[in-house]
């Protein structure tokens, strides 16, 4: 993961102040001293600094750990931070720059994901319509959170959530919903 002083280093080789990269990157010179003074290691300007600076991209970003997805059951955050910042920092897969990470806990999704997977959640804002069909993690208006497949409910407004192994829950009104970007296979001892 690139550190606030590797940033630095590449903005002042490139003879660039902080107001001039923040300026590129549409952002406010003190995003760029945070980030150089590695107060903020996720920020949604990351990614457009580390381009501008032409740093590689694919292996700088990193995401929280923030909680398990139970089994059959809703998500339990693990940390004691504030809300999504995790228990810790964990490199990012390629492409996703503004997201959260969770590990599987249970067999209620199997095949698809099984215990001790981690789940890479982009927390971009989709419509929940638009994700109808597709396995996402998904915050209802109660605070309950869950990793399912999305279907529609018996009236509008009201959705279905579907596990693999346990019963659905029918419908429930839904806050937000994010898709799954990645899945991180759990480390398989092959003795």
């Amino acid at each position: 993961m690139t550190t606030g002083k590797e940033i630095r280093a590449a903005r002042a080789a490139q003879g660039l102040t902080q107001a001039q990269l923040a300026e590129r990157a549409g952002c406010a010179q003190a995003d760029v001293f945070r980030i150089e003074k590695g107060e903020v290691s996720n920020s949604k300007y990351l990614l457009t600094i580390l381009r501008i600076l032409r740093l590689d991209t694919a292996t700088h970003i990193s995401v929280p750990m923030v909680g398990y997805v139970g089994a059959g059951s809703e998500v339990f955050a693990i940390d004691d931070h504030a809300k999504g910042d995790g228990f810790e920092m964990i490199p990012a897969p390629p492409g996703l720059t503004n997201g959260i990470a969770l590990i599987v806990r249970g067999d209620s999704m199997e095949p698809k994901y099984t215990d001790g997977e981690t789940l890479f959640i982009e927390k971009t804002i989709y419509g929940v319509d638009s994700l109808i069909g597709e396995n996402c993690y998904i915050q209802l208006a109660d605070g309950r959170c869950y990793v399912k497949k999305l279907q529609y409910g018996s009236t509008p407004g009201l959705y279905t959530l579907i596990s693999y192994n346990a019963p659905p829950i029918h419908d429930v009104p839904i806050e937000r919903v994010y898709p799954i970007a990645f899945t991180k296979p759990k480390y398989r001892n092959l003795r």
